[in-house]
């Protein structure tokens, strides 16, 4: 038996399995101990994440979808603005970015408020004593809506008078609360969007936190690549027999 063990054609390919196996087992446990790191960063992050992250924010909205959100409601705020400013008379471009500036005012009170209000419940600015502006920004936000109205009742019943169909009040009332109505629910998203999205010091933890994930996604499907081989030894005895 010995004999045949030093046979030439049984020791190299022997020799060559075991040396393939040690660096497939090299390999893995590298591998291995390198995920076992990265799952202790992403446990820290996680665990930072929850830290940081304020007792009255239930909604763990994304900087992106806030900007994404930000942007939808403007875009709706110029064209609700739109039908106002058509009645004032201007030229269509005039038109356009009287609308425009009226839609960005809103959008950005809006963010206001909410950012205030998001100011005005975190602990670590009550500590350092940062002052917030929620009161004002909230009463900026009342006069808006209720300048809003009021341009939009009197063109209203301008348009009433030169068109020969009355000079009810009724009628333009309704449709001016019934726009700003709108206007004010579209600031209300806006506002709540802002005051339950991530700050910037989340935005960098979580991305970091998805950089590790995509890591140990990675490293998983690598060490499924490098399952474990059966033993050479076993295979040659085979052939021994």
């Amino acid at each position: 038996m010995a004999m045949r063990d030093e046979h030439p054609e049984v020791v190299s390919p022997r020799r060559m399995s075991s040396r393939h196996t040690g660096r497939l087992t090299d390999a893995r446990r590298s591998l291995a101990s390198w995920r076992r790191e990265q799952a202790k960063v992403a446990a820290a992050l996680e665990e930072a994440l929850d830290g940081i992250r304020s007792p009255y924010q239930r909604y763990r909205i994304s900087r992106r979808a806030e900007l994404t959100s930000l942007l939808a409601v403007g875009i709706a705020e110029v064209v609700v603005a739109d039908t106002v400013v058509q009645a004032l008379g201007l030229t269509a471009t005039a038109t356009d970015l009287v609308a425009v500036a009226v839609g960005g005012a809103a959008t950005g009170l809006a963010w206001l408020v909410g950012h205030e209000w998001a100011v005005s419940r975190d602990p670590q600015a009550v500590v350092a004593g940062q002052r917030g502006w929620l009161r004002l920004a909230a009463a900026t936000v009342g006069t808006f809506l209720a300048a809003n109205l009021g341009v939009r009742v009197y063109y209203g019943l301008l348009a009433e008078q030169a068109g020969r169909l009355g000079s009810g009040l009724v009628a333009p009332l309704l449709s001016g609360a019934l726009f700003t109505a709108v206007t004010a629910a579209l600031m209300v998203v806006a506002a709540f969007v802002t005051a339950h999205a991530e700050t910037g010091k989340e935005a960098e933890l979580r991305a970091r936190l998805r950089r590790v994930r995509s890591r140990l996604r990675s490293v998983d499907d690598r060490m499924g690549v490098l399952d474990p081989v059966p033993d050479p030894a076993a295979h040659f005895s085979v052939i021994d027999e």
